[in-house]
């Protein structure tokens, strides 16, 4: 009997060869996307169990209480209760940090900032992460890279023994290479680690300071979770005394089993790089909603066909045959193309796995074995069944005699069938898709592109060497044909800059925390900053005690007019109390996610991190003849120079995540425009000798391929009308996170909604112009 089942479907499929392909190819869509969840979700299962002792590993969990009894959750512990722990409980086999280290690193010749942590010499037992060449880092002053951050630094030559300085704490000697992606994922990433024997810090012993690192211990053989969070409850007893103040009432410390940190059953405050249960469930939601698209287009097409096999229908009841029976012909049928689209859907899944978005976010780092083989043969064939139910159940219930009194099948609403009701669904869903995707890539592009209140055509940025002076470089390119200025930055603006409180009275009570630049005097004539009141600082050394603010400043420190900001002074952290030299016009210094805030910029060389050269218009010769003073300053590094335009794009452009969004958007246009294909094809084929009588009666091409779309083109109108405010709500929802935004109106909706009436009625208008012209006496010879 499932040999007659699968043999009669493999018919059906030959003989709507159209239908078939729209199916498949509209099912191997949906399940491709997922498939990828399910790689995700499956390797969200997977993190930390590579290493050594997963079940006796545990990572502290802090809950501080306030006085208000409210509890926060942190991922983080007090560095000192680590060695509590180790010392009082002898139970304890292990036990390390893991502290994130800020700043920069360099080797002489590049600066970068990796990812670093501090690290003790039992991190490297607890964890296990082999060490590829070298040593671990258990001495002072000792650091560990990963390959990759290794070849960014040092390229192919042996990084071992190799010295890294870093700012604020020495020079540090490579011992060795570390492997932290091969064997799996985890929850830490991290780029290097220093031996934490050389950290200086007072949080290594306060109770206070929660916040600093991550703590993870290390349990012997039998020892339970339950004994272990007993003595932390002892311990967090012991606590209380020392760290009450006027904000925190107690600490309550917890136990995480290593397996537990992923998926993250709640968020904390200072967490990892673990997955959430939000972020699976919004990647299987996208999949299933794709793969519910292209469900529609099978049930759509099947019930548009439920004429032509009512016959099949009646015989197979009248010879005796169940509902059942005739129910698993059908439920055959779309199992077998569900399990043609898996096949469809694992070509495409190896397609777009290269992709740098499904690396980073999806797929990166998850094995595959059988299991997940089997997994998706297994989702297929749910889905298959799923997909078949609702058509199954619908034309297994048909009498053939009320099929052959309507073409249309159930009605949803008045006036539209179930059939209608499913295509509208479509193209809405796609629609929003669009005008979301549209909206996040206008907003990029005015990121990237917008007026930030500074120069930046013309001008050059240059990358400084670590601990080469930058006058030398300076002095060389200013003597360039075509150079108009030559400016020295901390950072380039667009970025992230640094920051630090500052004060206006001595008693620190009227604290403003303030970003800062260093730059020289070129810098504010280079990219055409306006100064309202008071003067440029000068290459001297009395300007280190000078800074010009912005107009925020103004208003944070009080100052009144930028006149009368002028001569006054400013308490920095690090105790320079400087004076007001000038007040610059605001203008945009980070990005248009952060509203404007209070600026200082000031005369710090040794803080020079860049050059900008502005290049006068038409100078030809002017790049290369700086890339030669490069060369011949420095002859064996490369010469890093780029437009500040160019930079600001590849700051704020997200092509990787763009193209697979794209790709999804796409998708269910595609499946929309497939299913919209099928069902004009249908509507045209099962009108056919109806065009061939208004032909006769004299109507004209265009007066038919209108009656044969209106009913489709209203369909899109509908989807549109649907769409539009959605589509206003999501986009919103996105620009409510940068504080400098594009606008959502007529130049967001219409590319959209021009788009979707080109794809539309070029479908729709493709088929019905070929029935229109078709020769009237061939439909009608029959009769």
């Amino acid at each position: 009997m499932l040999y007659n089942y699968f043999k009669i479907a493999f018919r059906n499929l030959r003989k709507y060869k159209l239908f078939s392909f729209i199916n498949i190819f509209g099912l191997a869509s949906g399940m491709m996307i997922c498939l990828l969840a399910l790689i995700d979700i499956k390797g969200s299962f997977d993190y930390d169990n590579f290493h050594p002792h997963p079940e006796r590993t545990y990572r502290l969990l802090t809950d501080v209480i306030s006085k208000n009894n409210d509890r926060m959750a942190f991922a983080t512990a007090p560095l000192p209760l680590a060695d509590v722990l180790k010392k009082d409980y002898d139970f304890v086999e292990g036990a390390t940090h893991f502290i994130r280290a800020y700043g920069e690193f360099d080797d002489g010749r590049k600066r970068l900032q990796p990812m670093t942590f501090w690290v003790d010499a039992d991190f490297f037992r607890v964890f296990g992460y082999p060490i590829i060449s070298g040593t671990a880092a258990t001495a002072p002053q000792t650091a560990v890279l990963t390959k990759s951050m290794a070849e960014k630094f040092f390229g192919k030559a042996n990084p071992i023994g190799k010295v890294i300085q870093y700012d604020g704490a020495g020079a540090f000697t490579v011992t060795g290479i570390i492997d932290n992606t091969t064997l799996g994922r985890s929850h830490q990433k991290f780029d290097m680690l220093l031996s934490a024997q050389s950290l200086k810090s007072e949080a290594l012993i306060d109770w206070k300071n929660h916040q600093e690192g991550y703590t993870y211990i290390l349990l012997k053989p039998g020892i339970t979770q339950e004994t272990f969070e007993k003595s932390l409850a002892s311990v967090a007893a012991r606590t209380t005394k020392i760290i009450q103040n006027t904000k925190i009432n107690s600490y309550h410390f917890r136990a995480q089993a290593l397996s537990a940190i992923a998926p993250a059953h709640e968020e904390l405050i200072r967490g990892t790089y673990e997955p959430t249960y939000g972020k699976l469930a919004t990647e299987m939601g996208v999949g299933l909603l794709t793969l519910l698209l292209a469900v529609f287009n099978y049930i759509n097409l099947t019930l548009a066909r439920s004429l032509s096999r009512a016959r099949e229908v009646g015989i197979r009841k009248v010879v005796g045959g169940l509902r059942w029976q005739v129910m698993a012909q059908f439920m055959a049928e779309s199992v077998i193309l569900s399990l043609l689209g898996l096949a469809l859907a694992f070509v495409g899944l190896k397609m777009v796995e290269p992709m740098v978005f499904v690396q980073r976010w999806l797929i990166g780092g998850v094995k595959w074995g059988w299991e997940t083989g089997l997994l998706f043969v297994v989702f297929s064939i749910v889905a298959g069944l799923l997909a078949g139910w609702v058509p199954a159940r619908i034309l297994s219930n048909f009498e053939p005699a009320q099929v052959l009194r309507s073409h249309t099948g159930l009605k949803v609403i008045r006036g539209i069938s179930l059939r209608k009701s499913l295509i509208v669904v479509q193209f809405a869903v796609s629609l929003l898709a669009m005008i979301t995707l549209y909206v996040l890539d206008r907003q990029q592009t005015y990121m990237a592109e917008g007026d930030y209140g500074f120069v930046r055509q013309q001008v050059l940025t240059i990358p400084l060497l670590p601990d080469q002076p930058y006058e030398k470089l300076a002095s060389a390119i200013d003597q360039q044909a075509g150079v108009a200025h030559v400016a020295a930055t901390s950072a380039l603006f667009g970025s992230h800059p640094d920051n630090q409180w500052a004060y206006r009275q001595r008693d620190k009570n009227d604290s403003t925390l303030i970003d800062y630049f260093s730059i020289n005097h070129e810098l504010i004539p280079a990219l055409g900053l306006k100064l309202l009141a008071g003067e440029n600082l000068k290459p001297t050394d009395a300007s280190k005690n000078q800074v010009i603010i912005n107009e925020e400043a103004l208003k944070g420190f009080g100052l009144g007019t930028a006149k009368e900001a002028i001569g006054k002074t400013i308490l920095l952290t690090d105790n320079r109390e400087v004076s007001v030299a000038g007040v610059v016009k605001n203008f945009n210094y980070a990005s248009f996610v952060w509203a404007l805030k209070p600026l200082m910029l000031q005369y710090q060389p040794a803080q020079f991190r860049f050059l900008n050269v502005t290049i006068t218009a038409g100078s030809t010769t002017t790049i290369a003849a700086i890339e030669k003073v490069w060369k011949q300053l420095y002859p064996y590094e490369p010469f890093a120079g780029q437009w500040y335009n160019d930079y600001l794009l590849d700051r704020h452009s997200h092509d990787d995540d763009n193209n697979f969004l794209g790709v999804l958007t796409a998708i269910a246009f595609s499946i929309a425009c497939m299913g919209l294909l099928g069902m004009v094809t249908y509507n045209t084929e099962t009108r056919t000798k109806e065009v061939g009588i208004r032909k006769v009666m004299g109507a004209a091409v265009h007066q038919i391929i209108w009656s044969l779309s209106w009913d489709f083109v209203r369909l899109l109108l509908i989807a549109s009308a649907i769409a539009i405010p959605l589509g206003y709500l999501a986009g919103m929802a996105i620009l409510l996170n940068f504080s400098y935004h594009v606008s959502i109106g007529i130049e967001t909706f219409g590319p959209c909604l021009a788009l979707l009436f080109f794809i539309g009625g070029l479908t729709i208008g493709l088929q019905t112009y070929r029935s229109a012209i078709a020769n009237p006496v061939k439909a009608l010879r029959s009769e």
